[in-house]
Parts: C-alpha cells; sequence; structure tokens
C-alpha cells in the first residue's frame, strides 16, 4: 500500500533559494532538512557540503514536495522533477522496486539510509524517476 507519492524536485545548488520561494507561494514549512555533509563518508568540499541533500515543504503535518540538489552538472531544467513514493508496507515496497527495475535503471538499490528507512532509486523504462522509500514508525513521527 502506498502512503503518500510526492512531486520531488532538483537542483544544482539552488534547493535552499526554492525551499525559501514555495514556502511563500504555498504559505507552508521547512521541514527535515539534511545537508550532503551529514552522511556517513562524506568527503566533499565545504560548498558541495552545505547543498540540501533532502528536505520536505509541508502544510498541515502533510508534504507537498521534496527538494534536494545534486552534485555539481548533475541536473538541468528538463530533469528537476522525479516522483517520490512513500509506502506503508515492505511487501509494497519491494513489489514496485522489483518491477520498476526489471526494465529500468537500478540507480541506488535497496538500502538501510541513516533517516531510518529503506531507500531505493530506480529510473523506468519510460525515463521517469522513481525514489522509493519506507519509513519505520519512529522514521515518520520524527
Amino acid at each position: 500500500m502506498i502512503r503518500a507519492t510526492v512531486p520531488y524536485f532538483t537542483f544544482n545548488g539552488e534547493a535552499q533559494e526554492a525551499l525559501e520561494f514555495y514556502k511563500k507561494v504555498f504559505q507552508s514549512e521547512i521541514t527535515k532538512t539534511r545537508f550532503f555533509h551529514e552522511m556517513e563518508g562524506f568527503s566533499g568540499d565545504e560548498k558541495l557540503g552545505e547543498r540540501i541533500l533532502h528536505a520536505r515543504l509541508t502544510k498541515d503535518d502533510k508534504d507537498l514536495f521534496y527538494f534536494s540538489d545534486t552534485l555539481e552538472g548533475e541536473t538541468d531544467a528538463g530533469n528537476r522533477l522525479s516522483l517520490a513514493v512513500n509506502f506503508e508496507t515492505e511487501e509494497s515496497f519491494v513489489h514496485a522496486f522489483v518491477l520498476l527495475s526489471k526494465t529500468g535503471t537500478v540507480e541506488i538499490p535497496i538500502q538501510k539510509t541513516f533517516w531510518d528507512a529503506k531507500y531505493a532509486k530506480v529510473i523506468d523504462h519510460y525515463s521517469i524517476d522513481w525514489h522509493l522509500n519506507l519509513e519505520n514508525e519512529s522514521t515518520t513521527k520524527v
């Protein structure tokens, strides 16, 4: 079962600026902000470390949009949007991953994350970028 599907915007260093802009537009708040320097084993420079790894724009405790920066040069105006799917069960999470990856490209295999969830990223055969996420109870209450 799917808990929610959320549009995921990707930027080349402008995620913080975009977050502030859309916060005003949608009268919402920025939550769960993580930076590249927080990743285990991060070895980039200070400028890259301050880029947004993941942030959420929320309103009334509901996720509206997700935001992220990429490593330099990995995004352009044509590939700034992907979809993040938050699953309720491991069975539905694995099912979606298996089917998407059969004919797609696995960018990030299923793995446990530092935000205490299971996560995978797949680009399907239609070139749709999918972020699959299975949060546990403690993660969803943060």
